[in-house]
């Protein structure tokens, strides 16, 4: 799909639309709408954070904006009108319920997104409609900071980042599976003999993200001799567990099935994520293999074991009432993420169909693990006792590896966790290229 993600697409500017649709219903009304204008004002007529302006400066930013501002403010209202003209009445109804349920349930900017692009279920007509829209809206910002830094005669300091050159596939876009969103793209490293292969699974809640790699580590993957795949899956909103799991282990069977035409070895695969994609990896890892050798699909007679897996932020159970019991007090169980995934109401969760804790326990990783699992690298971002504040924060925190390794640990199967660079067992940090390499049997 050529279109943007659906999340990258909507941004900001849903989130204003729905804010003001919101206070629309509210008595503060035109107190909202005029919060709505400022933000948008206070957007466009900014300067780059790396750029110290003087009072003179200062002032001609005041006064092009005063000059400048109503018209402004007037095109961007209208720009939100036709992104609101996209949506059905059942659309706006719903994008009003996910933002209200949202700010009750205080989730951050990133999550209320995931939730009304969730809620909304926008059509690929609607996705490209939405897309021209949001051009719109960057070229009219685009054109005010010209003026900006025409009138302040300022000139933005670049700031120096390391550049990756960015690597395409040898092969983009491959079917692995009958659904549209069932494509993975593959790198091959070069090499005269059948090479590792480390696969990588996005995140984005069950609900979004697209087949992506970290241009770093793909590099260093290739520079090694170790081959890479980037697969995506279907979402909670095409269908629920264990739709998004099954695809996955159909595009480990999937690669091993072109082991040879690929020149990979289909005895060395490693899988890799973050989020949502790190619990994949997980489950794939521990999960039995889910080879059927009489399959009249000759993809699914293939094994869906990995050697290994590195992943971030990950998640070792979706289990509401596991998570419950790792975070008390908290109500991270109740992540919109979770719901969906299982299609349940959360406010009855102790009150489910046999059926939904079954599903539970089988999509989550560390029911399936056993002592002959491969070993786990397990990264956070944020320390080991980082405060949750917020459902993000409790959803992607280092627990979950804390509680895995402890697990793993009583079955003497290599696990090791970094939260905000240290390391749980004391050991030294180890890098996940070296942890591939000692994995796969490479030289450093």
């Amino acid at each position: 799909m050529q279109f943007l993600r659906p999340v990258a697409i909507v941004g900001s500017l849903v989130l204003m639309l729905a804010a003001s649709s919101f206070a629309q219903e509210t008595d503060s009304r035109k107190t909202q709408e005029n919060a709505v204008r400022t933000r948008l004002l206070d957007n466009i007529f900014r300067v780059p954070p790396n750029v110290k302006l003087d009072e003179e400066q200062k002032a001609k930013l005041k006064a092009l904006r005063e000059k400048r501002g109503a018209e402004v403010a007037q095109k961007m209202q209208g720009i939100l009108r036709k992104l609101n003209g996209v949506y059905t009445d059942e659309q706006r109804q719903a994008r009003n319920i996910a933002f209200r349920d949202a700010r009750e349930a205080k989730k951050n900017r990133r999550e209320t997104q995931q939730a009304v692009v969730a809620a909304i279920k926008l059509t690929k007509e609607q996705q490209k409609q939405i897309a021209a829209i949001r051009r719109e809206r960057i070229e009219l910002q685009a054109s005010i900071r010209g003026e900006i830094i025409k009138e302040l005669g300022i000139q933005p300091r670049r700031r120096n980042r390391p550049q990756v050159a960015r690597i395409r596939p040898t092969q983009a876009n491959v079917k692995y599976g009958p659904h549209e969103r069932n494509v993975l793209d593959f790198w091959e490293a070069k090499s005269e003999q059948p090479t590792p292969v480390l696969v990588s699974i996005h995140g984005g809640g069950f609900r979004g993200g697209n087949k992506s790699v970290s241009g770093a580590m793909l590099k260093q993957c290739l520079d090694a001799g170790i081959s890479v795949v980037a697969i995506t899956y279907r979402f909670s909103q095409h269908a629920i567990a264990p739709a998004s799991f099954n695809d996955s282990a159909r595009a480990i069977q999937f690669v091993r099935h072109h082991a040879k035409e690929w020149n990979i070895d289909p005895t060395r695969l490693a899988a890799t994520g973050g989020s949502a994609g790190a619990g994949i990896s997980l489950w794939l890892g521990f999960h039995d293999n889910m080879a059927d050798a009489d399959n009249e699909d000759p993809v699914l007679r293939q094994s869906t074991r990995l050697t290994c897996m590195f992943v971030n932020n990950g998640q070792s159970s979706y289990d509401p009432r596991f998570i419950r019991d790792l975070f008390p007090g908290t109500d991270t169980y109740r992540h919109s993420a979770l719901p969906q995934l299982f299609g349940i109401d959360i406010s009855k969760l102790d009150d489910l169909p046999k059926g939904k804790y079954e599903l539970f326990e089988e999509v989550s990783a560390i029911p399936h693990l056993t002592k002959d699992d491969p070993p786990v690298i397990l990264i956070y971002n944020r320390p080991f006792d980082a405060d949750i504040t917020n459902q993000s924060i409790g959803i992607h925190h280092a627990k979950f590896g804390a509680v895995l390794k402890e697990r793993m640990d009583a079955l003497d199967i290599p696990c090791r966790v970094f939260a905000a660079g240290k390391s749980l067992d004391g050991e030294p940090i180890l890098s996940s290229i070296d942890f591939l390499k000692q994995n796969f049997k490479l030289e450093k």
